[in-house]
């Protein structure tokens, strides 16, 4: 009986424990991956926010970021982690998840693959971060290297 009981349990924490990760996708960044995210942004305005563990402005604009999702939940972002060292994964999605980002789908560069990604997403971007980019709905991106302002983030996203 008791035995019963303590496997009854051990699946519950498991199920719990799995339905938290299953709301967390975190998904690697490639070609096909950026592909993807820009067809299905075709015809809306959105943002592109790229950032790093060792950023202290990118935790600013997530932290801005994060101010506005509490207005307006479903915010047409994507977020992107640009460090390719598989050894920060778990302080990546510790920063995620401090910033409520770990339930939406995130992106993040594969280990090695930084320089091949930050050319892929423009080739004139050498790395300096923060890093945004403004699309538009007709797919037009707008790059911006350093801290963005609350003022235009909140017009990029909301007042479109």
């Amino acid at each position: 009986m008791l035995k019963n009981i303590i496997l009854c349990c051990i699946l519950i924490l498991s199920l719990c424990l799995y339905s938290y990760k299953a709301n967390a996708e975190s998904v690697a960044f490639s070609k096909v991956v950026f592909e993807q995210i820009k067809k299905q942004n075709i015809g809306r305005q959105w943002m592109m926010l790229l950032w790093s563990v060792d950023c202290p402005p990118c935790f600013q604009e997530l932290s801005l970021i994060q101010k506005i999702r509490q207005k307006k939940p479903d915010l047409n972002i994507v977020i992107i982690n640009v460090d390719d060292n598989a050894e920060i994964t778990n302080e990546r999605e510790r920063v995620l998840d401090f910033y409520g980002f770990s339930e939406a789908i995130n992106y993040y560069f594969v280990d090695g693959e930084g320089d091949r990604n930050r050319y892929l997403i423009d080739a004139n971007w050498y790395g300096e971060l923060p890093r945004s980019y403004f699309v538009e709905a007709n797919g037009k991106f707008h790059g911006k290297s350093g801290l963005v302002s609350k003022p235009l983030i909140t017009q990029w996203l909301l007042d479109h």
